[in-house]
C-alpha cells in the first residue's frame, strides 16, 4: 500500500516537471543556435497562441445625396440669404428749377449758334420748328400750351407734361413733339454738381406765325 502511494506521488511529480518543461519550451525566445531545436520541439506544445487579426484601415466618407432633406435645406438657406441681401441703393439726383441752377443747361444746336440763355434758345428753336395743326389753322384757332419737362443730369429730356386749351388736343400733341425733338443738352449744375433741371415753358400757337 505504501509502495503504491510512493509510485503515484512519483508519477505526479514527474508529470508536473514534464508539463513545466514543455511550457518553458513554447514560451522561450528564439536564438540563433537553438532555433532548430525549438522548431523540432514546437509540435509538443499543446497551447496554441491566438493570432490577432489586424484588418486594413479603410477611409470612410460621408455620402450625401443631392436630393436628401439636408441638401435641400442647405440649398433653401443659400437662396434665402441671397434674397435677403440689401438691394443696391439707387443714386437719387437732385432736381431743381431753372432759376436755382448755378449753371444753366445749354442746348447743343446743330449750327452751334446759341441765342443767349436757355429760354431764348428754346424760344428760337420752337419758332423754327413748330408745325401749326392745319385743321386748327384753317379755322383760325389759336391757343397756348403750358408745358413742363426735366433736363436730366445726362442732358436728356424726360417727364414731359403739356396742358392746352379746351379742345386743343392737337396743340398739346405738337407741343409734346417739339419738346421730344429737342437736341442734347449740356446738363445744368448746382454748386459744381450735375442736377436735374425742371423748366416751365409756354408754347404759343398764333396765326401770325
Amino acid at each position: 500500500m505504501i509502495l503504491k502511494r510512493i509510485l503515484i506521488l512519483s508519477f505526479s511529480i514527474l508529470s508536473s516537471l514534464t508539463l513545466f518543461a514543455q511550457e518553458d519550451l513554447c514560451t522561450s525566445p528564439s536564438s540563433g543556435d537553438d532555433l532548430l531545436m525549438e522548431l523540432n520541439a514546437i509540435s509538443k506544445c499543446h497551447v496554441e497562441e491566438k493570432k490577432e487579426v489586424v484588418l486594413p484601415k479603410r477611409n470612410r466618407y460621408l455620402r450625401v445625396r443631392n436630393n436628401s432633406y439636408y441638401a435641400n435645406l442647405r440649398k433653401s438657406i443659400r437662396t434665402l440669404k441671397k434674397s435677403m441681401k440689401e438691394p443696391a441703393k439707387e443714386v437719387i439726383t437732385k432736381e431743381i428749377y431753372l432759376g436755382e441752377a448755378t449753371k444753366e443747361p445749354v442746348l447743343l444746336l446743330a449750327d452751334k449758334k446759341n441765342r443767349g440763355g436757355l429760354k431764348e434758345t428754346l424760344k428760337s428753336y420752337i419758332n423754327d420748328n413748330l408745325v401749326y395743326p392745319a385743321s386748327l389753322k384753317d379755322k383760325n384757332i389759336e391757343g397756348i400750351v403750358w408745358s413742363s419737362f426735366v433736363i436730366d443730369a445726362n442732358g436728356g429730356v424726360k417727364n414731359i407734361v403739356t396742358l392746352g386749351p379746351i379742345g386743343g388736343k392737337l396743340f398739346e400733341e405738337e407741343a409734346s413733339r417739339l419738346i421730344k425733338s429737342l437736341p442734347k443738352f449740356t446738363p445744368g449744375e448746382l454748386d459744381g454738381e450735375r442736377v436735374n433741371v425742371k423748366h416751365l415753358m409756354a408754347i404759343k400757337f398764333e396765326m401770325s406765325k
